[in-house]
C-alpha cells in the first residue's frame, strides 16, 4: 500500500490520451477498474486542401476539461493519485517555445505537404535512417514536418526551443520538461539510433535539421517529473504527482493487452487499424514501421498500418446501406446499422461470390506506401449482391492487415495469437473472418478503453504499485470472445489471398494514370 505524508491511501491511477478525434481522461482505482471516463471531441483544422492542423492550446484546455469532469465524477481525493501517463497518435509535431507556448499548429500525420521533404529523405538519408532505426522515410514521420518549417517557416523555427509530439506537449504542460520518449522516438522521428538509445547527430545534421532542437530522450518506464504547481492549480490534482509518457497511443494500448513478447500481436482496430507484432530487437524489415517497446526496449514492435477498415464499413453504409440505417433507428439503439449489415453477410459463404475489396480509400500505407492507391471492387457482376458486398469490405481490409503478417513472417518473425480490440472487433463475423484469413486464434478484450489502461499500467509499474508487470496482466486482463480459424474456411482464403495481391500489383499503372488525370483537372 502507497501513503503520502499526509496519511492519504495512495491508490488511484490516471490515463490520458490525445487522439486523432477525441481527447480522454480516465480514471482507475488500483485494481484497473474504470471510475470515470471523461472525453472531449477535438476538431482537424483544415487551413489549406490537403493540409491538416490540431490546435495544441485546446488539447491543453481539453485536458483540463476532462480530468474536472473526471475527479468530481470518481469523487477522489486528488492526493490518493499515485501517478499519470500520457500517450498520443504520434506523428504530430509541435514546435515549442522556451516557455513550453507553442508557436504553430500541430502538423499530423495525414498532413501532405511535406511531400518534397520527404523525397530529399528518401533520396539522400534514406540508408542512414533505416541503419539506425529500421524504418524507411514516408509521410507517417514527423522529421518532414520539422523540415517543412525550417524550409517555408523560418521565424517559426529559428524561434523553436525544442519540437515534441502531442504526448509530450501534454507533459511538458504538466511537468515543464521537454521530452521525447524511445518508443515514440524510434519509429516517428528520424535521428535516434535505436542499438544505443541515443541520437546520431551525423544523421541529424544530414537532415539538414539542429541537433539542439530535439528534445531530451526518455525511457518510457521512468517517471519524467512531478506535476508543476502551476498545472496543479489547472487540473485540481496535486502538485508532485508523478507524470510518465506512455508515448504513441496503439503502442501504449499493447501493454494493456498484454502483448509485449515474441511472437504476441496486437490488432487495433477503429476507423483505421494497425496490426502490431513484438519480435527481437535484431530483427528489421523495409515493408513495417519498427519501434522499441515501452515495457521493454529490448524488444521491438512491428506494425502495419492499414488506414480505412472500419472507415471503409461506415462509408459503404453511408453510400449503400440507407434502408439498413432506417431499420436501425426505428429498433431505437436496439441494435445499429453495422450489426444489422453483419448478419446479412454472416449469410454469405466465404470468398463473398468472388468479389474482392481493395480498402485503400486514402492510399495504401504497408506494406509498400502509395498515396495513389485507390479502393476497388471486383468481381462485381448481375448477381451480386449487397450483403456479398458487405462481407467483401471485411474480406478484403483483412487482407490488407495480413500483407503485414506475411511481412513478419518473410523475416523470421512468428505470431502465435492476436488480440484485439476496437469497433470492428465488436462483430463476431469480422473476428472469424480475421481468424480464418490468418490461421492465428483471435482474442477480443472486455475493456474498450486499453489506451488510457495502458497508461495507467506504466504510472503504477514506475510507481511499484504491483509486484510485477506479468502479476497485473495476469489479475486484470479479460478476454471476451476466442475464435479459432476454421480450415475449410481458410483454405478458401489463401486462394483469395493470392488473387488480391495480384489484383494490387495490377492496378499500380492505373492508379498512377489517374493520379497524372486528376492532377491535370481531368478528373
Amino acid at each position: 500500500m502507497h501513503v503520502g505524508v499526509n496519511g492519504v491511501k495512495k491508490n488511484i491511477l490516471i490515463g490520458i490520451d490525445i487522439g486523432s478525434t477525441n481527447i480522454k481522461t480516465v480514471i482507475f482505482d488500483e485494481n484497473l477498474n474504470i471510475l470515470a471516463n471523461e472525453a472531449n471531441e477535438i476538431d482537424i483544422i483544415y487551413p489549406k486542401p490537403g493540409w491538416t492542423e490540431y490546435d495544441p492550446a485546446k488539447w491543453w484546455l481539453y485536458v483540463i476539461e476532462t480530468m474536472e469532469r473526471a475527479l468530481k465524477a470518481a469523487n477522489i481525493n486528488p492526493e490518493s493519485v499515485v501517478g499519470i501517463g500520457v500517450s498520443s497518435l504520434g506523428c504530430t509535431s509541435v514546435p515549442l517555445d522556451i516557455e513550453g507556448n507553442h508557436l504553430y499548429n500541430a502538423i499530423p500525420w495525414h498532413d501532405h505537404r511535406a511531400g518534397k521533404e520527404v523525397a530529399f529523405l528518401e533520396e539522400e538519408c534514406r540508408d542512414e535512417i533505416y541503419q539506425a532505426c529500421g524504418n524507411i522515410p514516408t509521410v507517417l514521420s514527423s522529421t518532414p514536418h520539422i523540415m517543412w518549417l525550417k524550409k517555408h517557416e523560418p521565424d517559426v523555427y529559428s524561434k523553436m526551443y525544442k519540437y515534441t509530439e502531442a504526448s509530450g506537449f501534454i507533459v511538458q504542460k504538466l511537468t515543464g520538461e521537454f521530452v521525447l520518449d524511445y518508443s515514440m522516438a524510434s519509429s516517428l522521428d528520424f535521428g535516434l539510433d535505436t542499438n544505443k538509445l541515443e541520437y546520431d547527430e551525423n544523421l541529424i545534421n544530414k537532415m539538414g535539421l539542429d541537433m539542439d532542437k530535439y528534445p531530451g530522450l526518455h525511457d518510457n518506464r521512468k517517471q519524467v517529473g512531478g506535476l508543476s504547481l502551476k498545472s496543479a492549480k489547472e487540473t485540481g490534482l496535486a502538485a508532485g504527482t508523478p507524470v510518465y509518457l506512455g508515448g504513441l497511443d496503439i503502442v501504449t494500448a499493447t501493454v494493456a493487452v498484454g502483448a509485449v513478447k515474441p511472437g504476441q500481436g496486437f490488432y487495433s482496430m477503429g476507423s483505421a487499424s494497425n496490426m502490431m507484432i513484438v519480435a527481437e530487437k535484431e530483427a528489421r524489415s523495409p515493408h513495417l514501421t519498427s519501434l522499441v517497446h515501452v515495457i521493454n526496449p529490448e524488444n521491438k514492435l512491428f506494425f502495419g498500418s492499414q488506414a480505412t477498415i472500419g472507415f471503409s464499413l461506415k462509408w459503404f453504409s453511408e453510400q449503400f446501406c440507407q434502408l439498413e440505417k432506417q431499420a436501425a433507428e426505428l429498433l431505437d439503439q436496439e441494435i445499429n446499422v453495422f450489426e444489422i449489415m453483419s448478419q446479412k453477410a454472416v449469410k454469405v459463404s466465404p470468398g463473398s461470390g468472388g468479389v474482392i475489396f481493395l480498402p485503400y480509400l486514402f492510399g495504401k500505407f504497408h506494406p509498400v506506401f502509395n498515396p495513389e492507391a485507390l479502393g476497388v471492387f471486383f468481381g462485381i457482376t448481375a448477381t451480386t449482391t449487397k450483403a456479398q458486398m458487405i462481407r467483401a469490405v471485411m474480406e478484403g481490409c483483412t487482407y490488407n492487415m495480413y500483407e503485414t503478417i506475411k511481412s513478419a513472417e518473410a523475416i523470421g518473425i512468428n505470431l502465435d495469437e492476436i488480440i484485439t480490440s476496437g469497433g470492428p472487433a465488436q462483430s463476431d463475423l469480422w473476428c472469424q473472418i480475421i481468424a480464418d484469413v490468418t490461421g492465428k486464434t483471435i482474442k477480443t478484450l472486455e475493456t474498450s478503453e486499453a489506451t488510457p489502461l495502458g497508461n495507467a499500467i506504466i504510472a503504477g509499474l514506475g510507481e511499484n504499485l504491483w509486484d510485477s508487470y506479468d502479476a497485473v496482466i495476469k489479475k486484470n486482463i479479460k478476454f471476451k470472445k476466442i475464435y479459432k480459424p476454421e480450415s475449410c474456411n481458410s483454405s478458401v482464403y489463401g486462394e483469395l489471398f493470392e488473387l488480391y495481391k495480384q489484383l494490387d500489383n495490377d492496378l499500380q499503372t492505373g492508379f498512377g494514370k489517374l493520379a497524372e488525370l486528376k492532377e491535370k483537372g481531368i478528373v
